[in-house]
Order: structure tokens, then C-alpha cells, then sequence
């Protein structure tokens, strides 16, 4: 068994040291068809944001580590976009890529957001967009291209509606021909925003994936419709989905970091803006009652909560450090979570909690 002692750099600037077992994992990662699309994906992906930071902030040692344990478990996918801390994390996992030798493979996808209010055309910003993310990742073909604008029934700051998508010479027009020149080999978006516009968008068929919010706080993509919920209510959007044979990701499995631990980053950002926060913490504390401490800790329990969904072909985990890595690869280990919890867990859902 490996050792490896890492100093880190947390973005205050304090370091510390940690020390790494590497206990040959092997290749534990289920590998998903995802949707229609020609990827064999891991079961859980890198995800290069700024919420958990760890393609952003860390010393690139630790980043080239990261790679290191992610190939060893079988991880096969990052996902990254344009706009964490304004292509540092592209240009980051670009240099990681780079060094990588011919037989290993990762995956990857980026994520362009678009500016409506610009005099730009959507075609103009999204060929600009994707070039520059070509670059900063040294690729000449992304295997996964999506849309990171939330989608909303009414025009807004930095969302899309689905018209601006649908219509001819949309955003979907666009992205499309993306796959036509070769730069793109699937194009998919990000289903964030009101609820009927995005499944609107998804009946058409025209993209191959889309990311999913999904969590313990809110499962409700999943379920086909639901009646007596007080949050977001993104019922449908998974059937819509299967019916359409598209790539299911999921998203926000830690709720910005709410589910995972007490401590509190300055980074929980807000997707949804049903239920206030003050809200979402007496849900977070009612689930670990329940759970206890039997089936691992926080995070550990909610990502087994987002493996023990049989639609979601890979989750994109955040992560700060390269401990967070490891707890993520230990939880895959452990497996779902056991279906007598799963259903207590679905009482408490369905009860808004209480």
C-alpha cells in the first residue's frame, strides 16, 4: 500500500498536510451507457467547479494527484465550464490532460452560458466560447458540449427561454451544426430554471444529455409527478429524459455543500429559490436523524443516495480537497444505500419533511 503525504493550500492561503492511502482500487467504477450517446461513463465524475474549487485553488501537485486517484478507480469523465473562475479551471484540467499517457482516457465536458441581453448573436458567442475552451483544454473535439443557461418561461438576467432555444436558428440550431464540424461529439444542457420550459425543451430530442438537479433535499426529477411538495418541483424531467434516450447527469448531489458537512464555505450558491435557507438546514438536520451514522458520514450517505438511483447514468461531485476525493471513491465502494432506508427516506420526502 502507497503512501503519500500532500501539502495543500486552502484558497485563504493556510496550508496543511495530509496523508493519502492508496489502497489499489482497482477500477471500482460502474461504467453507464450514457443515453444515446457512444460514452461508457463512470459512475461518478470529476466536477471542475467553483463551489467545491478543486481544479481552481488547489497547488497543481494536488490536481495531478487528483487525476492520479480518479484513473485508478475507474473514473473516466470531468466536467468542467467556460465560466468557473473565468477559464482557470479549463486551463487547468487542459495542463492535466496533456500530461496524461496514450492508455489513459478521460472524458470531458464543458459548458458555455449565454449572454441574451449581448449584440453578439448566440451563434457568434457560442463558436467564440467553444474555440476558447478548446484551447485552454488542449483539445481538438470536446465528447461532451452543453448549455449552461438556466431556462425560464419569462426572459431574465443570464436565462434563456425555450423559443431562444427552439426556435429556427436557436440555440439548438447552433449547437447542433457544433456535432456537424466536429469540434463537439454530443451537445446537451444544464436543466436548471422553470420547470415546463426546460421539459419543453427536452420533448424535442434535439440534445443528447442533460445535467439534473438531484439530491436528498429535492428528488424530485425523478418521480413522474408529485402532489403535496413545497420546493421546486422538477417532476418529469428524468421520464422526459428516458423517453428521449438522453444521458442523465446528475447535479448538486451535496446541495452545495449542505448535505455534506456542518462548516460553511462562502460558496453555497443557491439553484433553486422556492424554500429560504433556514428551511433547507431543518431538512438537512431531519435526514441525518434519520440516517444516524450507520451508512458512512454526510457526504458519504448522500452520494450513496444519488448511486441508489438506477436513471442517473453519472454523478458530477464537487470536491475541495484530495480527501474529499477519496471519501467520494470510499462511498462508491460501500455501495446504495439499502432500500428499507430508501423508503423511510421517501416517507420523509413526502411529508415535506416533518
Amino acid at each position: 500500500m502507497k503512501s503519500f503525504l500532500v501539502v495543500y493550500r486552502r484558497p485563504e492561503g493556510q496550508t496543511y498536510l495530509i496523508q493519502l492511502l492508496s489502497n489499489k482500487y482497482n477500477n471500482i467504477m460502474k461504467k453507464n451507457k450514457l443515453g444515446r450517446t457512444n460514452l461508457e461513463v463512470s459512475e461518478i465524475a470529476l466536477g471542475g467547479g467553483w463551489v467545491g474549487g478543486l481544479f481552481i485553488d488547489a497547488d497543481y501537485k494536488v490536481m495531478e494527484r487528483a487525476i492520479e486517484l480518479a484513473l485508478e478507480s475507474g473514473i473516466n469523465w470531468i466536467d468542467t465550464a467556460e465560466s468557473y473562475s473565468e477559464g482557470v479551471s479549463e486551463k487547468n484540467i487542459g495542463l492535466l490532460l496533456a500530461c496524461l499517457k496514450k492508455e489513459e482516457k478521460l472524458f470531458v465536458s464543458s459548458k458555455a452560458r449565454l449572454d441574451p441581453q449581448s449584440s453578439e448573436t448566440f451563434e457568434s458567442q457560442i463558436d467564440r466560447k467553444l474555440d476558447n475552451s478548446l484551447k485552454r483544454l488542449k483539445l481538438d473535439r470536446i465528447n461532451l458540449y452543453q448549455l449552461h443557461n438556466k431556462i425560464k418561461i419569462e426572459k431574465a438576467y443570464e436565462s434563456l427561454t425555450e423559443g431562444e432555444i427552439l426556435s429556427t436558428n436557436g440555440v439548438c440550431d447552433i449547437m447542433l451544426k457544433l456535432k456537424e464540424d466536429g469540434r463537439v461529439e454530443n451537445i446537451g444542457i444544464t436543466a436548471l430554471g422553470d420547470t415546463k420550459p426546460i421539459k419543453n425543451v427536452l420533448k424535442t430530442g434535439c440534445f443528447d444529455t442533460a445535467q439534473i438537479y438531484y439530491n436528498l433535499l429535492n428528488p424530485t426529477a425523478e418521480l413522474k409527478e408529485i402532489s403535496s411538495w413545497n420546493d421546486q418541483d422538477f417532476s418529469g424531467l428524468i421520464p422526459e429524459c428516458e423517453k428521449q434516450n438522453m444521458g442523465i447527469l446528475g447535479i448538486r448531489l451535496f446541495a452545495a455543500g449542505l448535505l455534506a458537512s456542518d462548516v460553511r464555505h462562502g460558496r453555497e450558491i443557491p439553484v433553486t429559490h422556492v424554500i429560504d435557507r433556514k428551511e433547507e438546514e431543518r431538512r438537512v438536520k431531519k435526514i441525518f436523524q434519520l440516517a444516524e451514522e450507520k451508512y458512512g458520514n454526510r457526504a458519504q450517505f448522500a452520494l450513496r443516495y444519488g448511486l441508489s438511483s438506477n436513471k442517473i447514468q453519472s454523478l458530477i461531485v464537487g470536491m475541495a480537497s484530495l480527501e474529499h476525493l477519496e471519501n467520494s471513491i470510499q462511498a462508491v465502494k460501500m455501495g446504495p444505500l439499502p432500500d428499507s432506508l430508501l423508503k423511510d427516506i421517501s416517507e420523509l420526502q413526502k411529508r415535506n419533511f416533518f
